[in-house]
């Protein structure tokens, strides 16, 4: 006992050391004494470190620590919670984040009065794949909030049926019907706690919409439901936020999942219905859901055309459906650049470009690894060229094997149009593999000098 004790007296002589106070954001927190990392904490102001409380380790991608806390903060304040991100993005290997996140959990356990049965873990993007990963790998873990990302394996989830899931998916991102899928998924499975569905593709969404999937996961497990009041009047406030920063489709869903949530765990919702009747009864939902439902069956049939072709192209080399290709990014474009009264079909455009983008990308990886033609690697690159013109790699690629397979003025052509787009790296384009003797072309060097005000050997 008085090494238990001892110990929690240096665990609070260090939080002091470093500035942390309870019911205030530390937007960086030496991990250790002799280590460059750092993370942002927030503890709850009544923190006690003989206590323990539930915990939130939110990993975001991009290493924003400090901001996704802050996101976090109102979450953390209404069930007082510890809510803790590192500063540091996370790894483009799962293997590496996996190993990473572990080792900051088992820290941030040891230095804080976390309560090991309520743990939740949270991400976003590359870091909603650790965290849902981790989950499955780790009987503890009480619950997952992943926004915009996830990575679910079945036979895992088979086995373990104790985490339970919480979605979060931006409108316009390019993850937007893999989410929807899952939902479907976790929802048979029995482990899904809540899905949402925010506008835009911020990469983290409003504080609201965290605060909501944090107090489902803990209204699902029932850890305190002499709060479920307090928490439905947070959630009918930022319903009626939504409602008046005028975007009544979001709002509506918000506030239409709130019934669930709340079933049999608060005594009357008649505010939820109130409010509900006023989001229905205006004319913006009205035209918003309109519009809505007019795409969404050609929208989903698109979707899965996309989906069929790119692996039909890809694997057959297909060249002469690549005007098919462009002509779709030509449509989809069109309407993203469409006026606002245009929304819906503007939105679905933005979901179908991201998600033509993201399943090119995950094609070209899967067919590097599975021993594939010059004319397959070639297709892919074109493919990834047309449908993101802003994919310097996909041009640098394209160039490449044009040149391997002789095709010289295909090569000068991916090469001009690299170049268009701003592309500098001047040494980089003497060194594109299969283009020894291209490079010494007068035509290779005059395009390069063009954009660039020299070149190499004319």
């Amino acid at each position: 006992m008085r090494n238990f004790f001892f110990l929690l007296f240096i665990v609070t002589a260090v939080s002091a050391q470093q500035g942390i106070r309870p019911g205030m954001v530390t937007p960086a927190v030496q991990l250790a004494p002799d280590s460059d990392l750092t993370y942002a904490i927030y503890l709850p102001s009544d923190y006690d470190a003989s206590a323990s409380y539930p915990a939130i380790f939110m990993f975001e991608q991009d290493g924003e620590g400090a901001k996704a806390v802050q996101q976090f903060s109102i979450a953390a304040a209404l069930t007082k919670s510890i809510v803790v991100s590192p500063n540091s993005p996370v790894s483009d290997s799962l293997a590496i984040g996996l190993r990473q996140s572990a080792q900051f959990i088992n820290t941030i356990y040891k230095t804080y009065a976390v309560d090991k049965t309520k743990i939740v873990l949270a991400g976003n993007g590359k870091g909603a794949m650790v965290a849902t990963s981790s989950a499955q790998l780790n009987d503890a873990i009480l619950g997952v909030i992943a926004i915009n990302d996830a990575f679910i394996d079945l036979e895992l989830l088979t086995k373990k049926n104790n985490t339970i899931y919480a979605l979060i998916n931006g409108d316009e991102g390019p993850n937007y019907y893999k989410m929807n899928a899952l939902r479907n998924v976790l929802k048979v499975k029995d482990a899904l706690a809540g899905y949402v569905l925010y506008e835009g593709y911020q990469p983290l969404p409003a504080s609201g919409y965290l605060s909501a999937a944090l107090t489902t996961i803990y209204l699902e497990k029932e850890l305190d439901l002499t709060a479920a009041a307090q928490y439905l009047e947070s959630d009918l406030a930022f319903g009626q936020l939504l409602y008046k920063q005028r975007k009544p489709l979001a709002a509506f869903s918000f506030v239409s999942g709130l019934k669930a949530k709340y079933k049999k765990k608060v005594d009357e919702l008649d505010g939820q219905k109130e409010l509900l009747r006023t989001i229905r009864g205006s004319k913006n939902f009205k035209v918003q859901r309109s519009q809505r439902n007019n795409i969404r069956e050609a929208e989903q049939f698109l979707a899965e055309d996309f989906s069929y072709y790119m692996e039909e192209d890809v694997n057959n080399a297909y060249f002469d459906n690549l005007g098919w290709w462009n002509f779709q990014m030509n449509e989809l474009d069109a309407k993203i650049d469409s006026t606002a009264k245009h929304i819906q079909e503007r939105k679905a455009a933005v979901r179908l470009k991201k998600y033509v983008q993201a399943i090119a990308e995950d094609k070209y990886i899967q067919i590097k690894k599975a021993k594939p033609t010059i004319a397959q690697l070639l297709f892919v690159n074109v493919l990834r060229t047309l449908v993101n013109p802003n994919n310097a790699d996909a041009f640098l690629q394209a160039i490449s094997y044009s040149a391997i397979e002789g095709d010289d003025n295909a090569a000068l052509f991916y090469l001009e149009e690299l170049l268009k787009m701003g592309y500098k790296d001047y040494e980089a384009l003497y060194e594109i593999e299969g283009t020894t003797a291209l490079r010494l072309d007068q035509d290779f060097n005059l395009i390069i000098r063009a954009y660039l005000g020299k070149s190499k050997y004319y």
